[in-house]
């Protein structure tokens, strides 16, 4: 394939403008093959916006790039193909209704001799063959609908070896991911490098770097800001470079003080996935649970709420939940803003005023147990007002808000519901700087109001900056407890990674 110190792509000074403002602004940027090149920075930064050029998606660009040893002038998403250029996006682009192998071979089909019938023979075989070279456990003749979104990446990333892939970028890939299928990508990516591919890796969560990317180039502002070996680089120096200080001053200033107990977890175990997790949470704290991508940690909480089944007892007031279930937890008091808000926090579809009140709609209806439209848009506006929602509209579909402002409606829903425990799972995910203050606010906020919070996220300085007490969670297994006045992000980088020493 390629040797590791050979450049596949080498973009120099690429500008792009839209509408007169400058979005990309003389950026340079290489990736060389058997090399995973991490590119980094808030939203807006221009990340979407480079790899895009690079897939012939904006042809007004300007200066040069360079692929393959030859300078090309991409004009079209086709001629980015033909060269050897595929991006995995966040929103994959497989067909569901065709199965595996219909998907990896598209547009390489071969017709019968003399009818226009597919020869299913020649593309199951010829996709057996790329899956056999891969190593994936995928069966040709499966409809790629009824895959997991894990599986359907799978699908995807074999289409694009199969047209002989040089360079091959994922851009945000584990965002809907959960553990388990996020430790097999890395696996995946991992095997693609080793076989000398060129990849880019597009992700907000830094801590992700280290495990998987060798070099790491940070845009900010339209501007490249630096690039690094990952070896040499601290989670707070990326921060920083992303920024252009540091994000301590979004955070406000820690006042809480925890009262009794309100939540107790004893013994919370699940087979393969994590083991005698124990521990309890006050009112008005906020407990911090950090790991790595794969540590259990979101299948931890999802078991507290009852999402997923687990042995082991969740005590709420001194009494056992039993028979945990999310209808269950949200009547006690539960609440959960899940992390993939998409698919299992919002309803598609139908409005903010719905999505807000989804949990209160009892409290809502009339004598007869008819839902009041006029009541539902009255304690909408309430909500709206409160959480400074925009735009400010109850009828306004909810796919319609951004990322910030539909994470502003879950949110909204709990409080709307007087949740007493609140969990948050990457609360920050995919929303800008200033969203993310107003959320740091509220969620400090609650716990200063009595509310009980655990908060989960990928970016440690949260954890750090909000948390009361953090638990570290590696492999399954709860490994350590820290005051968050003790901790800062480079530390507890350090304990989600750090491997004990055996007996």
């Amino acid at each position: 394939m390629f040797a590791n110190d050979n450049v596949i792509l080498r973009m120099q000074g690429i500008v792009k403008e839209f509408s007169g403002t400058r979005v990309l602004d003389k950026v340079d940027f290489d990736v060389r093959g058997g090399e995973v090149h991490a590119l980094i920075g808030e939203n807006g930064a221009g990340k979407s916006t480079l790899m895009n050029v690079l897939a012939g998606r904006f042809s007004d660009y300007q200066g040069r790039v360079t692929f393959d040893g030859r300078q090309v002038r991409i004009t079209n998403p086709r001629q980015a193909r033909e060269m050897g250029i595929a991006i995995i996006y966040q929103e994959l682009s497989v067909l569901p209704n065709f199965t595996v192998a219909e998907n990896i071979m598209f547009g390489d089909e071969k017709a019968g001799r003399w009818t226009r019938k597919l020869d299913r023979a020649f593309i199951n075989a010829g996709a057996r063959d790329i899956i056999d070279y891969l190593g994936f456990d995928l069966d040709p003749e499966r409809k790629v609908g009824r895959l997991s979104k894990a599986r359907q990446c799978l699908v995807e990333i074999a289409g694009a070896v199969r047209r002989k892939v040089k360079l091959l970028v994922f851009d945000e890939p584990t965002a809907a991911l959960g553990s388990e299928d996020v430790d097999k990508l890395f696996e995946v990516i991992k095997d693609l490098r080793s076989r000398g591919l060129a990849i880019v890796y597009i992700s907000h969560r830094l801590a992700e770097l280290p495990l998987i990317a060798d070099r790491v180039t940070v845009l900010r502002d339209g501007r490249k800001v630096g690039a690094r070996q990952i070896h040499e680089c601290q989670i707070s120096a990326l921060t920083r470079m992303m920024l252009g200080h540091d994000l301590v001053e979004f955070f406000p200033e820690k006042r809480n003080k925890p009262g009794k107990t309100i939540l107790k977890v004893d013994g919370l175990s699940r087979a393969g996935v994590f083991e005698n997790i124990s521990f309890e949470l006050r009112e008005g704290e906020i407990l911090g649970i950090a790991g790595l991508v794969g540590s259990g940690r979101t299948e931890i909480i999802r078991a507290i709420f009852g999402a997923d089944k687990a042995r082991g007892t969740v005590l709420f007031h001194g009494k056992p939940i039993v028979g945990r279930s999310p209808y269950l937890c949200r009547a006690l008091g539960i609440g959960m803003v899940p992390e993939n808000r998409k698919q299992q926090g919002s309803i598609t579809g139908r409005p903010v005023s719905e999505n807000l009140n989804i949990s209160i709609l009892g409290r809502l209806s009339g004598v007869l147990g008819f839902q009041s439209s006029r009541r539902l848009k009255s304690q909408a506006r309430l909500m709206i007002e409160r959480m400074k929602i925009d735009p400010p509209f109850p009828h306004a579909g909810i796919e319609n808000l951004s990322g910030g402002n539909q994470q502003k409606v879950i949110v909204g829903r709990w409080l709307a519901a007087e949740s007493k425990v609140i969990i948050f799972d990457e609360p920050t995910q995919g929303i800008d700087v200033g969203t993310k203050s107003q959320m740091y606010r509220l969620i400090m906020a609650l716990a200063r109001a009595g509310r009980a919070i655990i908060l989960l996220s990928s970016e440690l300085i949260e954890i750090t900056k909000l948390a009361d007490r953090i638990l570290v969670i590696r492999d399954g297994r709860l490994v350590r407890e820290m005051q968050g006045a003790e901790a800062d992000e480079d530390s507890l980088f350090a304990e989600c990674v750090r491997k004990d020493n055996p007996e």
